[in-house]
C-alpha cells in the first residue's frame, strides 16, 4: 500500500472515533440480533427435526422461534439506524471543516466548490455508514458464530474459519489498484461536471452563435471519458461480488456435504455408524448462511472504502493547509499593506497572469481594480485574500515576509466571489453563520428584500447552491453575511454583475459604507465605481497600466 494511501486510511481511521458511541452502541445491537438468530435457527432446528423423525407438531417452539426472529430484525434496524447516524455526523463535522476553507479560500467559483463538497459528502458517507459497520459487524458476528460451531461440531467451525481468511484476503487483492480508478473518477467528475454546467448556462449564447454541432462533439468526448471511467469502476466492484459468491458457494457446499455424509454415517463423526443428531445437522445448515451475511454486505461496500479513501486524498491537503501551525499573530493591525514586483504564473502553465506589479494600499478606503476580462483581476484579489501564494516580488503586511503576510491575509480578509457561496441550511444559517441563534433583529435592512418573499422567512431552506435564490438575493446573503462577520480588509470580486439597477442601488451604497472604516478592495466593470473609488488600479493582460 503506497505511503499516500496509508496516510488517507489513518486519516479516515481518525474520524471514526467522532461517533465512537454511535458505533459502540451500533456493535451491541448487532450482536443482540446475532444471538437471536443463532437462538431462532437452535427453535426451528427443534421443530423441524420433531416433526420429521418423531411426526411431532411442538407450536411452543415455533412460537418461540418466530420472536426471536422478530428480535433479530428489531435490534438489526435499531444498530443499522445508528450506524446511518453515525456517517451523518462524521460527514457533518467534514462539512463543516471544509465550508469555510472553500468560503474564504477561493481558489474556485461556488459552482465547483458545492459539487466538490457533494462529491465528497456522497463519497464518505457510504464508508463510514455501511463499510465501517459491515467491517465491525463481519468480525463481530462471524466469531459469535464460529464460536457456536466450534463448539457444536469442530469440522463446520474449521471450514468457516478459513473462509473468513481467504474472503478478505482475495478483497485485499481486489482493491488493489481500484483506489487509482477511483480517484480518476472523482477528478474526471469534478472537472467534467463544471464544464457541463458552464455549456448548460450559456445555452442560449451557443445556440445564437451557431456554434452547437462544435459544442456537441466535446461534450461527447468529455461524456465518453467520464463513462469509460465509471464503467471500470463498476467492473471491479462486479468482480469483487463474483469472487465473494464462489467462495461463499463452496464453503456452503463443503459444509452441506460434510453434514450430509455424517447423517449417512459415511464420515467419521461422534456418531459415526449412527449419523448425526437430525437436529444438530440442521441448525448447523441455517446458521452457516447467516455467517456470510455480513460479510457479503462488508464486500459489497468495500468499493465504497477505494471511493473513501481516494476522497480523501482530496480533502486531506485542504484541511491540512488550513490546519498548518500559525505563527502570525492575526490581531495584529495591518499599519501597511505593499505589493512590490509582483509576477504570478499558475502551476503548469508558462504565461504569466500578473507581470510586475507594484501597490501601496491604503489602510481604508475603496480601491478598485479595473481591466477586461483575463487582465488578472481576480488572481490579484486571490493573492490579497492569501489563497494563492507568491514565489516572485512581495506581498507584504506590516513589512514582513511573504509567508507571515499570506497567514495574517488569510485570517484578516473576507472574499465575496461573483458566485456566492451558499451553503446547505436555512437563511438564517447563512447569515448569521450559527445554527441556533436568536438574534434575528441587528442584520442589514436590506435582507428584507428577501425576507419578505419568503414563505417560511428565516427559516427558508437553501440547498444546492442556494437555488432557492435569485442571483441578486445570493450576492445579498453573501454581503450581509460579509457585514455580519466583518474583517480588516473586504475584498469584492464583480460584486454588482449580472445584477438588476434595484439591487446595485442596494449593494453600491453598503460597499461604500464599510469603506469608511477599513479597507475595501473591488474588482468591478461597473461604472459608477469609477467615481466613488479611492485608488484604481488598471490592468491589460496582466500589466499595471495606471495607479491612481
Amino acid at each position: 500500500m503506497e505511503e499516500n494511501e496509508k496516510s488517507a486510511s489513518r486519516w479516515l481511521n481518525k474520524r471514526i472515533v467522532e461517533a465512537k458511541s454511535a458505533y459502540i452502541r451500533a456493535s451491541v445491537f448487532t450482536l443482540i440480533s446475532a444471538g437471536c438468530f443463532v437462538v431462532f435457527c437452535w427453535y426451528l432446528s427443534g421443530f423441524a427435526a420433531s416433526w420429521l423423525n418423531d411426526g411431532l407438531v411442538l407450536p411452543d417452539q415455533l412460537l418461540i422461534a418466530s420472536v426471536f426472529l422478530t428480535g433479530r430484525y428489531i435490534f438489526a434496524h435499531v444498530a443499522s439506524q445508528l450506524n446511518y447516524n453515525a456517517g451523518n455526523i462524521i460527514v457533518g463535522r467534514v462539512k463543516k471543516e471544509l465550508y469555510p476553507i472553500l468560503l474564504n479560500n477561493s481558489k474556485s467559483d461556488s459552482v465547483s466548490s458545492t459539487l466538490f463538497v457533494t462529491r465528497v459528502s456522497d463519497d464518505l458517507k457510504p464508508y463510514f455508514a455501511f463499510f465501517i459497520p459491515y467491517a465491525m459487524a463481519s468480525v463481530l458476528v462471524s466469531l459469535l458464530l464460529m464460536v457456536v460451531c466450534l463448539w457444536t461440531e469442530k469440522w463446520v467451525g474449521l471450514v468457516l474459519l478459513v473462509s473468513l481468511v481467504v474472503i478478505p484476503m482475495q478483497m485485499i487483492i481486489i482493491g488493489i489498484g481500484a483506489e487509482a480508478l477511483h480517484k480518476k473518477h472523482i477528478d474526471l467528475f469534478l472537472k467534467y461536471s463544471a464544464v457541463f454546467y458552464n455549456r448548460l448556462q450559456t445555452i442560449a449564447e451557443i445556440v445564437n452563435l451557431a456554434n452547437f454541432k462544435p459544442q456537441y462533439r466535446f461534450l461527447s468526448e468529455k461524456s465518453k471519458a467520464l463513462n469509460d471511467a465509471t464503467t471500470s469502476v463498476m467492473r471491479v466492484a462486479i468482480l469483487s461480488s463474483a469472487v465473494l459468491e464462489l467462495f461463499v458457494t463452496l464453503a456452503i457446499a463443503m459444509v452441506a456435504i460434510y453434514l450430509g455424509m455424517s447423517l449417512l454415517g459415511i464420515m467419521a463423526g461422534p456418531n459415526y455408524g449412527k449419523g448425526y443428531d437430525f437436529r444438530i445437522a440442521l441448525f448447523l445448515l441455517t446458521i452457516t448462511p447467516y455467517f456470510f451475511f455480513y460479510l457479503r454486505k462488508f464486500v459489497s461496500a468495500y468499493h465504497d472504502r477505494n471511493r473513501a479513501i481516494a476522497s480523501a486524498k482530496t480533502v486531506m491537503p485542504l484541511l491540512e493547509d488550513e490546519n498548518t501551525t500559525t505563527f502570525v499573530d492575526i490581531r495584529e493591525a495591518a499599519d501597511t499593506f505593499e505589493i512590490d514586483r509582483l509576477n504570478f504564473a499558475y502551476p503548469d502553465s508558462p504565461v504569466k497572469v500578473l507581470h510586475d506589479i507594484h501597490l501601496t494600499l491604503p489602510r481604508k478606503g475603496l480601491v478598485l481594480v479595473k481591466g477586461i476580462s483575463g487582465s488578472g483581476k481576480s488572481t490579484l484579489l486571490k493573492i490579497c485574500t492569501g489563497s494563492l501564494p507568491v514565489k516572485e516580488g512581495t506581498v507584504s503586511v506590516n513589512g514582513k515576509t511573504n509567508e507571515w503576510s499570506r497567514q495574517w491575509l488569510k485570517a484578516n480578509t473576507s472574499y465575496m466571489n461573483q458566485f456566492p457561496f451558499i451553503f446547505d441550511g436555512t437563511l438564517k444559517y447563512n447569515v448569521f453563520l450559527e445554527k441556533d441563534t436568536d438574534k434575528n433583529n441587528n442584520y442589514p435592512a436590506f435582507l428584507d428584500k428577501i425576507l419578505n418573499k419568503k414563505e417560511d422567512g428565516w427559516q427558508t431552506t437553501l440547498s444546492h447552491n442556494g437555488k432557492q435564490l435569485s442571483g441578486g438575493e445570493k450576492q445579498l446573503v453573501t454581503l450581509a453575511r460579509m457585514l455580519m462577520h466583518p474583517r480588516p480588509i473586504a475584498i469584492l470580486d464583480e460584486p454588482t454583475a449580472n445584477l438588476d439597477t434595484d439591487t446595485v442601488g442596494i449593494i453600491l451604497p453598503q460597499i461604500m459604507k464599510l469603506a469608511e472604516s477599513q479597507l475595501v478592495i473591488v474588482a468591478s466593470h461597473e461604472k459608477m465605481f469609477d467615481t466613488v473609488a479611492d485608488r484604481i488600479v488598471n490592468l491589460n493582460w496582466g500589466e499595471q497600466m495606471t495607479y491612481e
